[in-house]
């Protein structure tokens, strides 16, 4: 049974295409009219589907100031509360703006037939009712069968199950201020997708930790079967996988006549059967020493720059972790640089992985993945502010990706200094509280979806509120995340008690 919350009336200009106000009942059963409400009303096209985005409260006898006067400077207030009953004048308004018109297949108003552009207003006169639960996440695009549960519907508090294909698949970003709960919804993320059932279809999923925020989840046990950790300390490139151009990209200054040279190097180290497929930066140090042969400056610099790459300890005989061995659907790996400083150190690694991971997958040598990478500024930072050496594959993956079913999550706390190219190739953007109003423009400059209204509810948020639009929705939507199932030890420490545990260490 539909509830009817109010009217709709003319009020400044409206009701037109975009909006239309109503007039909001007095009630006495409870329910309480919200801003977020999701309602509709009958037009000539159909029934128009608009969310609650203002509510104003009006009383025509507090609208003069002779009045107010009269009422505060009277002695006995209650006299003039008797002649004239002011709670009465009193009533508020709700401008709606309008998201769609639905057509339904029947009477019933159960199955949703179509949804279109509004293309008329509203009429006045006519009644504001709810929209029910069911019919509200077919028109949001909700999956209630195998959708991630990501938290609760502002105002109705209904699940809101986000479809998996609909956010994976054409990429999506998660952008919030630094402490306003990227992580923990990653987390809720991550353990939906874990939980999912066999028959499901559950890509792989791989996750560059930056912080080590995501390590506790190999002490879960409902989890530990399905977490691999990588500490990046002990990761190593395979030298003899590298062409002599990617050289060059690890190290700049590297000159195209020295990447000639490199190459005739690498050509005769593997025709020795000793050294074959197993040489290391130090090999070709040696080698490139011992030959008579060549430019004498060239081997030089050459040597210099050979030398800074072996002090990075990242390259070796063989890949480690062997990545086509370790991505597996339905679990995840993570890489932990909760140890490494050296951005540019980081950047090598992540750019490495992704470019194995992209090859594999076209290749079909693994299985379908998505990639989560945290502070994705460092990874991927726009021109103006940084090069990375990460940056062309990410780019990369964001554009073609989604052909392969390589699959992307950037999550940042700058958007500013995130590059363009890729922001505005993740189809889908859950946004928690961004308070930098060059965050929110450069947001709104990578996607159509994020108005000016838009902009100022996501300064708005709290934390554990978010606003989820694009591909992954019909529409945009407010959700309360959710609170995790698993939670880490230190989850709840305060900052006293990390205080207390050092004391009582340094006193052992």
């Amino acid at each position: 049974m539909s509830i009817k919350v109010g009217t709709v009336f003319n009020y400044l200009q409206l009701p037109n295409v975009s909006k239309f106000p109503f007039v909001i009942n007095k009630r006495q059963d409870g329910i309480f009219i919200q801003k977020g409400l999701f309602v509709y009303t009958k037009s000539n096209e159909g029934f128009l589907i608009g969310v609650i985005e203002e509510i104003a409260l009006l009383n025509e006898y507090f609208t003069d100031a002779l009045t107010i006067k009269a009422y505060n400077n009277n002695d006995n207030p209650n006299i003039i509360k008797g002649l004239f009953p002011s709670k009465d004048f009193e009533f508020a308004i709700a401008i709606v703006n309008c998201l769609g018109l639905v057509q339904f297949k029947d009477e019933n108003l159960k199955e949703i037939d179509r949804v279109q552009r509004m293309t008329y207003p509203a009429s006045p006169g006519e009644g504001v009712y709810i929209v029910e639960e069911e019919i509200l996440h077919k028109f949001l695009g909700f999956d209630n069968k195998y959708g991630l549960n990501l938290g609760y519907v502002k105002v109705t508090d209904s699940n809101a199950k986000i479809n998996m294909n609909r956010l994976l698949n054409k990429h999506f970003a998660i952008l919030s201020i630094s402490g306003g709960g990227k992580s923990y919804l990653t987390s809720i993320l991550i353990e939906e997708l874990l939980s999912r059932g066999e028959d499901s279809g559950t890509p792989a999923i791989i996750l560059f930790d930056v912080h080590g925020e995501y390590v506790y989840l190999k002490d879960i046990p409902e989890l530990k079967d399905k977490i691999k950790i990588q500490d990046i300390s002990y990761f190593q490139i395979g030298i003899p996988n590298l062409s002599p151009y990617v050289f060059k990209k690890y190290q700049e200054q590297i000159s195209h006549v020295q990447v000639r040279e490199l190459s005739k190097y690498i050509k005769k180290l593997n025709k020795d059967k000793q050294k074959k497929n197993k040489y290391t930066i130090q090999d070709i140090i040696e080698y490139i020493e011992q030959e008579s042969d060549g430019n004498r400056s060239t081997k030089q610099a050459l040597l210099g720059w050979l030398s800074e790459l072996e002090r990075l300890n990242l390259f070796g005989p063989q890949e480690n972790p062997i990545l086509n061995k370790v991505i597996e659907n339905q679990q995840i790996t993570i890489f932990n640089f909760q140890k490494e400083i050296s951005i540019r150190k980081k950047q090598i690694i992540v750019d490495y992985i992704c470019n194995r991971l992209f090859n594999l997958r076209r290749m079909n040598n693994i299985p379908p993945f998505l990639l989560i990478i945290e502070e994705a500024h460092q990874f991927c930072p726009e021109a103006a502010h940084a090069k990375a050496i990460s940056k062309p594959i990410i780019e990369m993956i964001a554009r073609e990706g989604r052909k392969f079913m390589a699959c992307l999550c950037l999550i940042s706390q700058r958007p500013k200094k995130l590059s363009t190219t890729a922001l505005s190739q993740c189809n889908s953007k859950l946004v928690l509280s961004l308070k930098n109003p060059y965050d929110l423009k450069h947001l709104m400059d990578s996607s159509e979806a994020i108005t000016k209204e838009y902009a100022s509810m996501i300064s708005s948020l709290g934390v554990g509120e978010m606003i989820v639009m694009g591909n992954a929705v019909n529409y945009p939507v407010f959700i309360d995340v959710r609170k995790r199932k698993f939670k880490a030890k230190n989850e709840e420490t305060t900052l006293a008690q990390f205080c207390l545990n050092w004391q009582k260490k340094e006193i052992k």
